[in-house]
Protein backbone atom coordinates (compact mmCIF):
# COMPACT_ATOMS: atom_id res chain seq x y z
CA UNK A 1 0.00 0.00 0.00
CA UNK A 2 2.76 2.12 0.79
CA UNK A 3 4.51 1.53 -2.45
CA UNK A 4 1.25 2.81 -4.46
CA UNK A 5 0.72 5.39 -2.28
CA UNK A 6 4.48 6.80 -3.10
CA UNK A 7 3.65 5.58 -6.61
CA UNK A 8 0.66 7.82 -7.08
CA UNK A 9 2.34 10.54 -5.52
CA UNK A 10 5.07 10.88 -7.74
CA UNK A 11 2.68 10.46 -10.80
CA UNK A 12 0.91 13.59 -9.33
CA UNK A 13 4.21 15.68 -9.07
CA UNK A 14 5.41 14.67 -12.35
CA UNK A 15 2.11 15.54 -13.99
CA UNK A 16 1.55 19.02 -12.21
CA UNK A 17 5.81 19.58 -12.71
CA UNK A 18 4.89 18.51 -16.82
CA UNK A 19 1.68 21.10 -16.79
CA UNK A 20 4.47 23.53 -14.92
CA UNK A 21 6.93 23.15 -17.49
CA UNK A 22 5.23 21.89 -20.94
CA UNK A 23 6.14 24.97 -22.53
CA UNK A 24 2.53 26.61 -22.58
CA UNK A 25 2.14 29.57 -24.24
CA UNK A 26 3.63 32.62 -21.41
CA UNK A 27 0.73 35.21 -23.31
CA UNK A 28 -2.21 33.31 -22.20
CA UNK A 29 -4.67 35.82 -19.72
CA UNK A 30 -7.50 34.78 -18.18
CA UNK A 31 -9.44 36.74 -20.60
CA UNK A 32 -9.15 33.94 -22.98
CA UNK A 33 -10.72 31.11 -20.72
CA UNK A 34 -14.57 30.36 -20.20
CA UNK A 35 -15.67 28.68 -17.20
CA UNK A 36 -18.14 27.44 -15.39
CA UNK A 37 -20.07 24.59 -13.24
CA UNK A 38 -18.33 24.22 -9.43
CA UNK A 39 -17.05 22.09 -6.78
CA UNK A 40 -18.12 22.97 -3.12
CA UNK A 41 -16.40 22.35 0.38
CA UNK A 42 -18.21 19.20 2.52
CA UNK A 43 -17.07 16.73 3.92
CA UNK A 44 -17.02 13.21 1.96
CA UNK A 45 -19.86 13.99 -0.64
CA UNK A 46 -21.59 17.01 1.02
CA UNK A 47 -24.15 18.81 -1.19
CA UNK A 48 -22.81 21.42 -3.48
CA UNK A 49 -23.95 24.44 -4.92
CA UNK A 50 -23.27 26.34 -8.46
CA UNK A 51 -22.07 29.62 -8.68
CA UNK A 52 -20.13 30.67 -11.48
CA UNK A 53 -17.31 33.67 -12.57
CA UNK A 54 -18.66 36.30 -14.89
CA UNK A 55 -18.00 35.35 -17.86
CA UNK A 56 -18.17 31.45 -17.22
CA UNK A 57 -19.66 28.91 -19.66
CA UNK A 58 -21.96 26.24 -18.24
CA UNK A 59 -19.81 23.43 -19.96
CA UNK A 60 -16.43 24.15 -17.75
CA UNK A 61 -14.87 23.03 -14.29
CA UNK A 62 -14.87 25.16 -11.34
CA UNK A 63 -13.50 24.80 -7.95
CA UNK A 64 -15.53 26.21 -5.19
CA UNK A 65 -14.51 27.02 -1.44
CA UNK A 66 -16.62 28.08 0.72
CA UNK A 67 -18.77 30.45 -1.46
CA UNK A 68 -15.79 31.18 -3.49
CA UNK A 69 -15.00 30.23 -7.52
CA UNK A 70 -11.72 29.26 -8.64
CA UNK A 71 -11.28 28.56 -12.36
CA UNK A 72 -8.62 27.68 -14.20
CA UNK A 73 -6.83 31.20 -15.70
CA UNK A 74 -8.43 33.18 -12.93
CA UNK A 75 -6.58 36.31 -11.40
CA UNK A 76 -5.26 34.61 -8.15
CA UNK A 77 -5.66 38.84 -7.08
CA UNK A 78 -9.30 37.38 -6.65
CA UNK A 79 -9.06 34.48 -5.26
CA UNK A 80 -6.68 35.99 -2.12
CA UNK A 81 -9.09 38.33 -1.66
CA UNK A 82 -12.15 36.15 -1.34
CA UNK A 83 -10.26 32.82 0.34
CA UNK A 84 -7.83 34.88 2.71
CA UNK A 85 -4.98 34.07 3.86
CA UNK A 86 -3.51 30.50 2.64
CA UNK A 87 -2.00 27.84 5.39
CA UNK A 88 1.26 28.11 3.72
CA UNK A 89 2.62 29.64 0.58
CA UNK A 90 5.50 29.20 -1.51
CA UNK A 91 7.50 30.46 -5.04
CA UNK A 92 9.95 29.67 -7.01
CA UNK A 93 11.34 30.87 -10.03
CA UNK A 94 9.13 29.35 -13.01
CA UNK A 95 10.88 27.29 -15.43
CA UNK A 96 7.83 28.00 -18.40
CA UNK A 97 6.80 31.60 -18.04
CA UNK A 98 8.58 34.80 -16.66
CA UNK A 99 8.62 35.45 -13.22
CA UNK A 100 7.69 33.15 -10.25
CA UNK A 101 5.10 30.33 -10.24
CA UNK A 102 3.50 30.17 -6.63
CA UNK A 103 1.67 27.57 -4.65
CA UNK A 104 -0.92 28.64 -2.01
CA UNK A 105 -1.98 25.90 0.18
CA UNK A 106 -5.99 25.85 1.95
CA UNK A 107 -7.26 23.15 4.08
CA UNK A 108 -8.13 20.59 1.41
CA UNK A 109 -6.97 22.01 -1.74
CA UNK A 110 -3.98 23.63 -3.49
CA UNK A 111 -3.48 25.95 -6.10
CA UNK A 112 -0.76 26.55 -7.98
CA UNK A 113 -0.74 30.18 -10.50
CA UNK A 114 1.62 30.99 -13.17
CA UNK A 115 3.30 34.66 -13.76
CA UNK A 116 1.99 36.77 -16.56
CA UNK A 117 3.25 40.28 -16.29
CA UNK A 118 2.43 41.70 -13.42
CA UNK A 119 -0.62 39.57 -12.81
CA UNK A 120 -0.95 35.92 -11.48
CA UNK A 121 -3.60 33.34 -13.21
CA UNK A 122 -4.33 30.49 -11.38
CA UNK A 123 -2.79 27.30 -13.60
CA UNK A 124 -3.86 24.46 -11.40
CA UNK A 125 -5.96 23.44 -8.31
CA UNK A 126 -5.55 20.06 -6.47
CA UNK A 127 -7.81 18.61 -3.62
CA UNK A 128 -5.97 16.98 -1.14
CA UNK A 129 -8.27 15.48 1.14
CA UNK A 130 -12.35 14.57 1.50
CA UNK A 131 -13.06 17.59 3.01
CA UNK A 132 -13.31 18.98 -0.43
CA UNK A 133 -15.65 17.51 -3.75
CA UNK A 134 -16.37 18.31 -6.74
CA UNK A 135 -20.27 19.78 -8.18
CA UNK A 136 -21.58 16.04 -8.93
CA UNK A 137 -20.43 14.95 -4.90
CA UNK A 138 -17.13 13.40 -6.40
CA UNK A 139 -14.30 13.16 -3.27
CA UNK A 140 -10.92 11.79 -2.21
CA UNK A 141 -12.48 8.19 -1.33
CA UNK A 142 -14.90 7.96 -4.16
CA UNK A 143 -14.67 4.96 -6.32
CA UNK A 144 -14.09 4.62 -9.81
CA UNK A 145 -17.60 3.86 -10.32
CA UNK A 146 -18.90 6.90 -8.67
CA UNK A 147 -16.62 9.16 -11.29
CA UNK A 148 -18.35 7.07 -14.14
CA UNK A 149 -22.13 7.61 -12.60
CA UNK A 150 -21.17 11.18 -12.49
CA UNK A 151 -19.19 12.53 -15.23
CA UNK A 152 -19.78 9.24 -18.12
CA UNK A 153 -16.82 7.16 -19.05
CA UNK A 154 -14.38 9.82 -20.14
CA UNK A 155 -10.55 8.93 -20.72
CA UNK A 156 -8.13 7.19 -18.90
CA UNK A 157 -6.88 4.34 -17.62
CA UNK A 158 -7.49 1.92 -14.01
CA UNK A 159 -4.85 4.75 -12.48
CA UNK A 160 -6.35 7.93 -14.31
CA UNK A 161 -9.63 9.20 -15.69
CA UNK A 162 -9.83 12.57 -17.03
CA UNK A 163 -12.78 14.93 -18.35
CA UNK A 164 -12.12 18.23 -20.39
CA UNK A 165 -14.28 20.97 -21.07
CA UNK A 166 -13.97 24.28 -22.43
CA UNK A 167 -9.64 24.30 -21.69
CA UNK A 168 -9.88 22.89 -18.19
CA UNK A 169 -8.82 19.17 -17.92
CA UNK A 170 -10.61 17.38 -14.48
CA UNK A 171 -8.16 14.42 -13.42
CA UNK A 172 -9.28 11.84 -10.92
CA UNK A 173 -5.90 9.96 -10.12
CA UNK A 174 -7.44 6.37 -8.90
CA UNK A 175 -5.47 3.69 -6.24
CA UNK A 176 -6.96 -0.04 -6.23
CA UNK A 177 -10.19 1.65 -7.64
CA UNK A 178 -10.62 4.82 -5.25
CA UNK A 179 -10.10 8.10 -6.09
CA UNK A 180 -6.59 8.96 -4.65
CA UNK A 181 -6.27 12.69 -6.24
CA UNK A 182 -8.70 15.12 -8.18
CA UNK A 183 -6.80 17.97 -9.91
CA UNK A 184 -7.95 21.07 -12.40
CA UNK A 185 -5.22 21.69 -14.82
CA UNK A 186 -5.59 23.92 -18.12
CA UNK A 187 -6.58 21.77 -21.38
Amino acid sequence: MKRNLFCALLALALTLSLAACGGGDGNRSSAGSSTGGSASQSNGGGTSSSQQQPNAGPDSYVFQAGGTSVSIDQDMSEVLAALGEPQSYFEAESCAFEGLDKTYTYSGFVITTRPDGEKDFVNSILLTDDSATTPEGIYIGSSADDIKAAYGEGEGTDALMTYTRNGTALNFILDNGKVFSIEYLPE
